[in-house]
């Protein structure tokens, strides 16, 4: 849609189409963290051709039980399922080729939610996301009171400065304009895992951006107002 706006002379917020299209697909994404040395979960991209199951399966056993099967273009967590054996892998792969013919097999990293909002370059507030039941999916992400939201997260200022420099990494290493929002698991030993970008985030007043800038004392209308103001940046040259 950005490549479209700029061919039609359409202003607009946000990311350029490049950083957009490289952000949209997952697997494209973990190349580039791998190229910056951004921490992120081993994973390996199954397609769907002959042999597939067997292709999966050896993967798996490379990366081992549980891991994370989810398509490598979806959004708000479709198509993403947590598996414990080859019997579930099966199952999800039949499911997530539904949606695509591409599908990223995942670490499973067990510890907490983070993500971490970033404005021109600079880093937010960390927020912890914290389910009350099973992960954050589809559900939990849209359904009120399915998640805990805590911003700032209730976390030592050595771990919050270094999920923010690693935010900071990956806005670079995605060429990402403007503003995004970066999704982390943290271990049980504090050992930080960037999963992916949110070129567009969730722009609702009680939205995880949002809720940061809230926390540095930006309130809603002054967020919108600002990221109009830098979006309009690029357009100056």
């Amino acid at each position: 849609i950005q490549a479209a706006f700029d061919l039609m002379g359409i202003r607009y917020t946000g990311t350029d189409y490049l950083s957009s299209a490289i952000c949209m697909d997952k697997a494209v994404t973990k190349e580039y963290f791998h190229m910056s040395g951004v921490p992120t979960p081993a994973s390996e991209t199954i397609y769907n051709k002959v042999g597939v199951q067997a292709d999966a399966k050896e993967a798996a056993a490379r990366l081992g039980y549980p891991l994370i099967a989810k398509v490598t273009k979806g959004g708000s967590s479709v198509g993403v399922y947590i598996v414990s054996d080859e019997t579930m892998l099966e199952g999800a792969l039949e499911e997530a080729f539904c949606y695509e013919d591409k599908v990223l097999l995942e670490q499973f990293i067990k510890g907490r939610e983070f993500t971490c909002g970033i404005i021109e370059g600079v880093a937010l507030p960390v927020v912890e996301i914290a389910p009350i039941e099973g992960f954050y999916d589809y559900k939990n992400k849209y359904q009120a009171g399915s998640a805990v939201e805590t911003c700032p997260a209730n976390i030592s200022e050595a771990l919050t400065r270094e999920i923010q420099s690693i935010t900071e990494k990956a806005y670079a290493a995605l060429r990402l304009q403007t503003y995004a929002r970066i999704d982390f698991m943290v271990d049980e030993n504090e050992n930080v895992y960037c999963l992916e970008a949110n070129t567009l985030p969730g722009m609702t007043p009680t939205s995880l951006l949002p809720q940061e800038a809230a926390a540095v004392g930006m309130d809603y209308p002054h967020l919108c107002q600002h990221i109009i103001e830098i979006s309009m940046k690029k357009y100056d040259a």
